[in-house]
Parts: C-alpha cells; sequence; structure tokens
C-alpha cells in the first residue's frame, strides 16, 4: 500500500476541520498542502471556501486567482471568484467571471441565474440617475429603497420623475 503525499493528508485534515467548523486549523491545513505542492488545486479553492464564509473575499479572491493560474479552464473557479467580486459589491468584475464561466460551460444554470441577479443589482445610470447618489457600501436591496423614497418624495412634491422607465 502507498503513502499518500502529504499534501493530500493535509488537505484532509483540513476538510474535517472545515466539516468540525474550526476554520483556522483547517487554513492552517490547507495553506500546508499548498505548502507541499502549490499546484494542488482543492486545497486553493478549498482555502477560498472557508474565507469565503469569513467574508474575507479579497483573499477568496487570490486563492481562486491561484488555482486559476493553475488551470483557467474550471469553470467552477471562475465562478467562486466572481461571486467574491459581487460580495465586495464589485458587480463589473463579478460579471466578467461570470461571462467567462458561460464561455466555458454555456449552459452553467447556476451562473447563468447569478448573472441575471447581478445584472438587477447594477444600477443603470440611464434608468435611475438618482442611484449615482447612493454610495456604493449600500446592499443592493437598501440602495434599491432609497432609490424608491427619492421617486416617491419627488412624486409627492409634484416633480417630474425624469427619463425614467418605472415598470
Amino acid at each position: 500500500m502507498t503513502k499518500a503525499p502529504d499534501c493530500e493528508i493535509w488537505f484532509e485534515q483540513g476538510m474535517v476541520c472545515q466539516e468540525q467548523e474550526n476554520y483556522a486549523q483547517a487554513l492552517d491545513c490547507f495553506q500546508k498542502a499548498i505548502g507541499c505542492n502549490p499546484n494542488f488545486i482543492p486545497a486553493w479553492v478549498y482555502k477560498g471556501i472557508i474565507l469565503e464564509q469569513l467574508e474575507d473575499y479579497e483573499a477568496a479572491i487570490r486563492c481562486y486567482e491561484e488555482a486559476i493560474k493553475i488551470n483557467p479552464d474550471v469553470a467552477d473557479l471562475w465562478y467562486n471568484k466572481g461571486a467574491c467580486f459581487c460580495h465586495s459589491y464589485r458587480y463589473e468584475e463579478g460579471l466578467a467571471c461570470f461571462n467567462r464561466v458561460l464561455e466555458l460551460e454555456p449552459n452553467h444554470a447556476l451562473c447563468k441565474t447569478t448573472r441575471a441577479l447581478t445584472l438587477a443589482a447594477i444600477p443603470n445610470p440611464i434608468k435611475l440617475p438618482k442611484m449615482r447618489t447612493i454610495e456604493a457600501e449600500k446592499p443592493p436591496l437598501e440602495a434599491e429603497a432609497t432609490v424608491q423614497i427619492c421617486l416617491t418624495r419627488e412624486r409627492e412634491m409634484g416633480g417630474e420623475v425624469g427619463e425614467m422607465e418605472l415598470d
């Protein structure tokens, strides 16, 4: 019976720690797996997943970028990277990643849905010019509510709604 390489042992230990929600230990194990084999994509991916769970999206993006350098043709790496961009309110970068996913896997249903939702979350400066004044840090639903309040106040004051399309 052959012994599994150290990177696989560290990876498996990281998976156990992740399942137990011991994220600090899991990150350490995944990093040790990467240290043994920097081209071991699963360790980069699961390190990124834990960093996402900890809401450290920039660090997660870096993990996915490392995995993409190793194999740029894995659609799920691009999807995970795009999701992190969207969690960071960097929608255009997220969309670029989702577009790459759909180039690689045109029928990726989850990506199609996420891309559509992302497009809906991006303010359209032509349709909603007041959106430009909303802070970028606001979550999409809060930003949408702010726009609705502005439109309601404008109507109540007898003002013109402008060139906006209201459905």
